[in-house]
């Protein structure tokens, strides 16, 4: 039984019914006439001046470009200046000579009657003969012609003056209403629906006028004309007695040809079985299979199925468990992929279809060990897990499944161990090619390019930036700029200041779009079904650019191998250049908008980097003045962790200690006399201070007999010594760290005048 006849022996109203009524007297014609304006049936206008159809070939409508052509294809423009109109035959023919006549001119510049006359007066001069009145008195007046806008006298049975009548005869004397209708139509763009049968001319005009509604689809009389044209064809009487299959066999659709009427099709079944099974959650819930453009979401064919969760019970706790989170806001690719997982569960372990009972702790291990052989990577089998835990937890929350055994639960133990995965900020190496302003003008779609700039200066999440809206500039007090935009994954706005040279290229964009669309809201609106600019960019389609661009500009590593770039990697490296700048991390959380210091962190691990190379690249030496090198092979990254972390701990006014933490310190704070003491020349001014602070106290102690004291500040004026010297003389040929243009070095000691002196 077809959805048609189900409707129409279902109580209340059959579903010829609904569509009559639902169709307003524009779409309720046979014929419906097309608005050149219109922003969906229309569209540009004919370059022939005189012409009000739509330019569909080369700027003309088919009629004009076939003229056009069989002209042997002359210039367009001074062409179409003169062609002429294509209802020029509808207006008035011409009348007969006689003054006093009213009838359509035939022979010799007269009506039929006067011609007799002038014969049977033996053909006089004809315009005497016409001057002197037509040969006897006025002929009789009739009623007027039936024809449009024609003030002729009628001649005959149909009603219809000479010339018009001659027409009609011509055409096979079709019934005269019907004839009248059709030469009022010529040279109208139109959807002609009268070959098809009823009910299908109802459901093919219902589909045109949902189509006009949503204004996001172009729906013209040329792109589904093939498509009107073989449907009486096929015996059916409504679209809904065939599958949509069926209907691309019969008609012989295919991705490559016919894309555009087989869309028309389906969305034209699409359209009758919503209004067949109605909208919302009343009649949209009880279904296995849930369309979602029924619920308010956007998408034509996205669904949501549960018909894959076999054991009844569980398919209807899942429904409900999907219909709450819906109802909370969850994120609808959430709840979707949650729905995949029970449903994966659910096929692997028939014996739920025994019941809630038959949900225990071991049947819930034997998931766990299943989705370890099948999702290896430990963070895509969090979340299958995280999906089943969840509905148990809801079910026992709100009491939806009291049957549920109480052990039959997931813990934090039964969630595998994530792996910190690897930094994911491009190298810099990689970043110059994406910046380069050459590779920049090759990407293919100027709003794919704006976002590259926006996504790489900004840091923002490639949804974010699809959705940027129209008016995303703002100005601070002085005049700086700052991109607006609303953090999705927060739900809350959010600014992040730019440069002038980004905002003058968004200003530039945002004229285009008012230039393109009536009442935009999105600054990079979609190419495509977006009339109106109402909906935004896909990310789907700007990552199909981004791969595409991608190779045509041959991006490479440093090894030289093709590099893949996800959108999300230029947040990653925005976030890790703004850290490897010393830019404090609270300030970096607030300009990636991080609810958490924690996941800010994340992007400041490459910081390190940074300060170890500063940390390599100075000289550091030692109490007695002797330069360290530098720690290599497996145990470099550790030696240098602790290094670091006794800098953050233990940092000296003139140096840092090197002591492990876990060790005690014998020389308490006589640093200079520990072995484990490091510096470098950035201390060199405390350093020689503290030289000339330790000759003093020898001074005193030997004036007033302190040998003790004496001795002990000689042996820190003797390390100070060497460490002034050691950190103010260039070891020559062995320096690895400076050369000829960098330290200016001559491979001589230089001179220090403390120094020397006291040597």
């Amino acid at each position: 039984m077809t959805v048609l006849q189900h409707a129409a022996e279902s109580d209340g109203p059959s579903l010829a019914g609904r569509l009559a009524r639902e169709l307003r007297p524009q779409f309720a014609e046979p014929v419906i006439l097309v608005d050149p304006s219109d922003p969906v049936m229309g569209g540009p206008s004919c370059l022939v001046a005189v012409c009000d159809r739509v330019g569909i070939l080369k700027g003309m409508c088919s009629a004009h470009r076939q003229q056009w052509t069989e002209a042997g294809r002359p210039d367009i423009a001074a062409w179409a200046a003169t062609a002429p109109t294509l209802r020029r035959w509808l207006a008035e023919p011409p009348r007969c000579a006689v003054a006093s006549c009213h009838r359509a001119r035939r022979e010799a510049g007269l009506c039929h009657s006067h011609a007799t006359r002038w014969h049977q007066a033996g053909r006089p001069d004809p315009e005497r003969w016409v001057a002197e009145g037509g040969g006897g008195p006025p002929l009789p007046r009739t009623a007027m012609c039936r024809f449009p806008e024609c003030g002729l006298d009628a001649e005959g049975a149909a009603e219809l003056c000479e010339h018009h009548r001659s027409r009609w005869t011509r055409n096979g004397r079709p019934p005269v209403e019907a004839w009248l209708a059709d030469c009022a139509m010529i040279g109208l763009d139109r959807f002609d629906l009268r070959a098809l049968s009823m009910p299908m001319r109802l459901e093919v005009a219902y589909a045109i006028q949902r189509r006009v509604d949503e204004r996001r689809t172009k729906t013209r009389p040329d792109q589904i004309r093939r498509l009107l044209r073989k449907l009486p064809g096929s015996g059916a009487t409504s679209l809904l007695e065939r599958s949509p299959e069926d209907w691309n066999a019969y008609l012989g659709f295919s991705s490559e040809r016919g894309s555009i009427e087989r869309r028309f099709l389906l969305d034209a079944i699409g359209y009758l079985r919503d209004l067949a099974d109605g909208g919302g959650w009343d009649s949209e819930y009880p279904r296995d299979v849930w369309l979602l453009r029924r619920l308010g979401y956007p998408g034509r064919d996205a669904v949501l199925r549960f018909d894959r969760i076999d054991p009844l019970w569980l398919r209807a706790l899942t429904k409900r468990w999907a219909r709450w989170r819906l109802s909370t806001g969850t994120a609808l690719a959430t709840v979707v992929a949650d729905v995949r997982a029970i449903s994966r569960f659910a096929e692997s372990f028939p014996s739920l279809h025994r019941g809630p009972q038959a949900l225990t702790r071991e049947l819930i291990e034997a998931h766990l060990a299943h989705l370890a052989a099948c999702f290896p990577n430990p963070k895509s089998r969090t979340g299958q897990i995280g999906s089943l835990a969840g509905l148990l937890r809801a079910a026992r929350q709100h009491g939806w499944e009291p049957r549920l055994v109480a052990q039959a639960d997931l813990y934090r133990e039964d969630y595998p161990r994530l792996n910190a995965g690897a930094p994911r900020a491009l190298p810099e190496s990689v970043m110059a090619q994406l910046e380069c302003e050459e590779n920049l003008t090759r990407f293919p779609d100027p709003r794919g390019r704006l976002l590259v700039e926006i996504l790489m200066g900004t840091g923002l999440r490639v949804g974010d930036g699809c959705k940027l809206p129209l008016d995303c500039l703002v100005y601070d007090g002085q005049g700086a700029p700052y991109l607006h935009y609303v953090n999705h994954k927060m739900r809350r706005d959010a600014f992040v200041p730019i440069d002038a040279d980004l905002a003058e290229e968004i200003t530039t964009q945002q004229r285009a779009v008012l230039a393109a669309f009536p009442s935009p809201a999105y600054l990079l609106p979609r190419a495509t079904r977006n009339l109106d600019g109402k909906f935004p960019f896909s990310p789907g389609t700007f990552r199909g650019q981004l791969i595409e661009w991608l190779r045509l500009c041959d991006i490479r590593d440093e090894l030289g191998r093709p590099v893949h770039v996800t959108p999300h990697q230029w947040r990653h490296t925005f976030g890790t250049r703004l850290i490897n700048n010393e830019v404090p991390q609270e300030t970096v959380r607030r300009l990636l908008d991080h609810a958490s210091h924690q996941m800010t962190a994340h992007y400041a691990r490459l910081s390190d980097a940074t300060i170890r190379d500063q940390w390599e690249r100075a000289r550091k030496v030692n109490i007695a003045g002797q330069q360290l090198a530098t720690d290599a092979g497996p145990l470099a990254e550790a030696v240098w962790m602790k290094n670091n972390l006794a800098r953050a701990k233990m940092a000296l006014p003139n140096g840092y200690c090197a002591l492990p933490l876990q060790q005690r310190c014998e020389y308490a704070n006589a640093c200079l006399t520990c072995p484990v003491f490091v510096t470098t020349e950035e201390f060199l001014p405390q350093h020689r201070r503290q030289l000339q602070q330790t000759r003093d106290l020898i001074e005193r102690a030997e004036q007033h007999g302190h040998q003790r004291l004496a001795e002990m500040n000689r042996t820190v004026e003797t390390n100070l010594l060497a460490i002034i010297a050691g950190l103010t003389t260039c070891p020559g040929d062995s320096c690895g760290t400076c050369s000829a243009t960098s330290c200016g070095c001559t491979a001589q000691p230089s001179y220090d005048p403390e120094i020397n002196d006291a040597v």
